[in-house]
């Protein structure tokens, strides 16, 4: 034994903790306090707090709390100390007996000093107080070798715990002192429990006993060797006599027998002494005892230490907690933890994880265009999967990583974008695109030599042309199926997308009809009654015209189901068809004629039951429906002709751009200027609002950024050589034409990207994109003669194509 230290120090490998100092809370601390120091803690605080018990219990119960206070600290110590009520958890039989006996055995216990420590859940009979009174009295003795203790009268079943012990040759009462169970503060409460600590010898004879042995009995339920390590070492501890003048026994010092015989009781000695020791030194002396460990045995000690302090963060909350701290991160990092392990995965592939992000990153509008794309093109995201066959596909996962691939390629000026140039454009190639519509399906161009042409947005096949007007067409759109057109020929056509027949053909306008708007039924408040207001009931046309008015018509939609698919072989269908005549005072359509510029109306925005108009005459108005289309407000600030208008119905604002080069901010339902937005120094003839951002553009070949709530400039984009005839949108990007240049923008930072067009050789007549295509209108001109291309861009090429 002598030379295994230096066995250790010779052997660092083998154990690598030997010899090195213990740090921090592995240090001994107080090495010379008391055991009954901890023990006298807690009952100074518990002395702080009587337990329910004592507060509401009748004055027997209070005198019986107060003897058994003296039964377990001694005479001499009434008078100083308290007893935690957690360590007197007596039953009803317990009281009792203690009441009706306490006279005789509290004198004898003053008398002889005999201090017993409280058990938990202890009961005592009468028998077992007049036996013990027994042993005292004739100086008998009772032992506990094995839970049982022995008088000359009778036989008493006892607690393992308990030591009384005497000698047959000594007169001198013995004072027996053994260690307190162990509070649960510093009880080694989650070791787990080995089988050296179930001894079945030990349990099998409380059992016994507790069958019938005895008639009257002192039971106690054996308590979980991580609660009370004392009945694990009982058999080790020799009693404390008051004649050993050496030993105080207040002190409560523990002193074995003898020395353990066995591993097991080595090990069952350690494991009960344990528990008396405070949080710093039990740290001690298990750091101690791993300094005699092998490498081995530590590093699997080191793999099991750090699997219990692993915590799962994710996996162990709510999972609506969970879903709010994923919906917090970005999606790199959302798709590096789902690699982490199964259930990370499992939980990340939420669908309301990937909805939130596709609406947060600015990919789509809402849960409508989530819900479109779900519905109809399962088929097509399937192919952006490198599992395309699996049958648990997220669709919204794979819609995520559709469009966020698609804005990457757009960003990236080293891509190059699926290209198709669709030549000429009608039997005219030298003919101006007035206005330009589009979807994944389809291409609307609306051209000032009377024709409407139809293309595939795909492969840039023209499918229709819409004939009927007799002049140049200079405004147009449709919702649905349905296409409403304005002409020089100063009508206004009604067609049917599908079919291209023209369904109705208003007539009214004494001029050119130069800009419309199409009003959708929407929310616009609350009655008295709490319920939502919709207006309009169904869908409304309103059409400005150069005669300086307005008209407001009900729109008749095309029957949805009255459909002629192209089969992609026959020609072209040209339809001539003046549809339903009606004059201006009999049309069954018309709702309003909305009077009151003196110049021509050049824009028109509505919204709900709100019109507002910019005109020629400098002046903005605002009409409102609800009152029969009467003009609520005339907005003079203009210097010059209005060329733009913007509406903001929620926050009450409109924006108005005009050829004085400003931009005023107007309150429409006040009827007031809020601000003007100045830095342009020519004609802002186009504007467009989104939820963050007011764009504008304007001749002097500059775009602008603005904060449409503060009105502050937020970027402005130059790079542009000549007037900025058309441009486009949303709240990621910028696209704008001028000539001979079609140029991408960052909007959020306001930096050039790339030039999506870079042959350009004439003007950009109009332009329009959505997430996966920009489409324009362009004029190449080549060897004296000029030609009107359709340009598509297609950034949407599946990656597994």
């Amino acid at each position: 034994m002598s030379n295994q230290p230096n066995q250790h120090a010779n052997q660092p490998s083998t154990y690598p903790l030997q010899g090195i100092t213990a740090k921090y809370d592995f240090k001994l601390s107080d090495p010379d306090s008391k055991l009954r120091d901890l023990r006298a803690s807690k009952e100074r605080s518990d002395k702080q707090t009587p337990s329910s018990n004592e507060l509401h219990a009748p004055s027997a119960n209070v005198d019986t709390v107060k003897r058994k206070r003296i039964w377990t600290l001694g005479e001499d110590e009434e008078s100083t100390g308290t007893e935690s009520c957690d360590d007197m958890m007596a039953s009803d039989t317990d009281t009792n007996s203690m009441v009706s006996n306490n006279g005789s055995i509290l004198a004898l216990l003053r008398e002889n000093r005999l201090i017993h420590p409280p058990k938990r859940r202890l009961t005592t009979s009468e028998a077992v107080n007049e036996a013990i009174l027994n042993s005292i009295s004739t100086g008998g003795s009772i032992s506990t070798p094995s839970t049982t203790v022995s008088t000359a009268a009778n036989s008493i079943s006892g607690p393992a715990s308990a030591v009384v012990s005497g000698t047959a040759n000594n007169a001198n009462l013995t004072e027996v002192v053994v260690p307190r169970t162990p509070t649960a503060f510093n009880s080694p409460s989650n070791t787990p429990i080995s089988e050296i600590e179930e001894d079945s010898d030990i349990t099998g004879e409380i059992v016994r006993e507790e069958e019938g042995e005895l008639n009257q009995s002192l039971s106690l339920p054996l308590p979980s060797p991580s609660a009370s390590p004392v009945s694990s070492y009982n058999k080790d501890i020799t009693p404390i006599t008051s004649t050993d003048a050496n030993i105080n026994t207040t002190d409560y010092q523990l002193v074995p027998s003898s020395v353990p015989a066995t591993q097991a009781e080595l090990l069952r000695m350690i494991v009960g002494l344990s528990g008396y020791l405070n949080e710093k030194n039990n740290n001690h002396l298990i750091f101690k005892l791993l300094q005699n460990v092998r490498r081995s045995t530590l590093s699997s000690f080191n793999d099991i230490i750090r699997q219990s302090l692993k915590r799962d963060l994710i996996s162990n909350l709510p999972l609506e907690i969970s879903y709010s701290i994923l919906k917090k991160l970005d999606y790199k990092t959302v798709c590096s933890l789902s690699r982490v392990c199964s259930n990370w995965n499992r939980i990340i592939n939420s669908t309301g994880i990937w909805s939130d992000l596709l609406k947060r990153d600015k990919l789509v509008t809402g849960d409508e265009e989530i819900e479109r794309e779900l519905k109809y093109e399962r088929d097509e995201l399937s192919k952006w999967s490198t599992i395309p066959n699996s049958p648990n596909l997220n669709y919204v996962q794979l819609l995520f990583k559709k469009r966020r691939i698609i804005l990457n390629r757009w960003m990236d000026p080293k891509y190059e974008p699926k290209r198709i140039s669709v030549p000429g454009h009608g039997t005219n190639g030298s003919n101006v695109v007035t206005c330009l519509q589009h979807d994944d399906e389809k291409i609307i161009t609306g051209v000032d030599d009377k024709l409407i042409n139809i293309n595939s947005s795909k492969t840039g096949k023209l499918l229709k042309v819409l004939k009927g007007h007799e002049g140049g067409v200079w405004a147009l759109k449709y919702t649905g199926n349905t296409l409403v057109s304005g002409s020089t020929d100063r009508t206004v056509r009604v067609w049917n997308i599908k079919t291209g027949k023209c369904t109705q053909v208003f007539r009214g306008h004494t001029s050119t009809v130069r800009c419309l708007d199409i009003l959708h039924p929407v929310k616009i408040g609350t009655d008295d009654n709490g319920e939502d207001i919709i207006f309009p009931q169904t869908p409304l046309l309103v059409t400005g015209s150069r005669d300086h008015n307005l008209h407001v018509w009900r729109l008749p939609l095309v029957d949805e189901d009255d459909t002629e698919e192209d089969d992609g072989k026959s020609d072209p269908i040209e339809v001539d068809t003046s549809g339903s005549n009606a004059n201006d005072l009999d049309n069954p359509y018309l709702v309003a004629v909305l009077s009151g510029h003196t110049h021509s109306v050049r824009s028109v925005s509505g919204y709900g039951n709100i019109i507002v108009s910019g005109s020629y005459d400098t002046t903005v108005r605002v009409w409102d429906l609800l009152d029969g289309g009467k003009c609520k407000h005339i907005l003079g600030g203009h210097q010059n002709k209005i060329y733009s208008t913007a509406l903001d119905f929620y926050n009450k604002r409109c924006y108005s751009g005009s050829m004085d080069a400003t931009i005023n901010v107007w309150d429409f339902e006040k009827g007031k200027l809020l601000y003007t937005l100045e830095g342009h120094s020519s004609l802002v003839g186009l504007l467009e609002l989104s939820k963050e951002y007011l764009v504008s553009a304007a001749a002097d070949a500059t775009l602008r950024v603005w904060d449409p709530e503060t009105g502050r400039n937020l970027s402005k984009l130059e790079g542009h050589t000549a007037a900025i005839t058309c441009f486009q949108h949303d709240n990621l990007r910028i696209v704008s034409g001028s000539e001979k240049m079609l140029k991408l923008w960052d909007i959020q930072t306001g930096k050039f990207v790339r030039d999506l067009l870079a042959d350009i050789t004439g003007c950009i007549w109009q332009v329009r994109f959505d997430y996966c295509r920009c489409v324009a209108a362009v004029d190449r001109s080549a060897n004296d003669t000029r030609e009107t291309f359709i340009e598509i861009v297609d950034f949407s090429t599946p990656p597994t194509s």
